[in-house]
């Protein structure tokens, strides 16, 4: 019976088992328990927003809105009524 130049299966899955398992086998550092946020300073005086004016209010974006309308004219003239589709029907 000739020699078989077969690669050895099962030892090579052993062995592939034997290093996965070995990894897991080493102790992890533990990890930290309390994580501290970051501590941010606050902006100087000169970077942080003036407050808002008495005028505005927590929802004052319409009031806004109707304030600039006030301000600025139309760009364009009303259009004039429009013209039915078809014309006249006879009866």
């Amino acid at each position: 019976m000739p020699p078989t130049n077969k690669p050895k299966r099962p030892a090579l899955t052993l062995s592939a088992c034997a290093l996965l398992l070995s990894a897991c086998a080493s102790k992890s550092p533990p990890l930290p328990v309390v994580v501290q946020p970051p501590n941010i300073p606050p902006l100087p005086a000169v970077a942080q927003q003036p407050p808002p004016p008495p005028i505005c209010r927590p929802t004052c974006s319409a009031g806004l809105a109707t304030l600039l309308e006030s301000w600025l004219p139309p760009l364009t003239p009303p259009a004039p009524p429009a013209s039915p589709a078809s014309g006249p029907t006879k009866p």
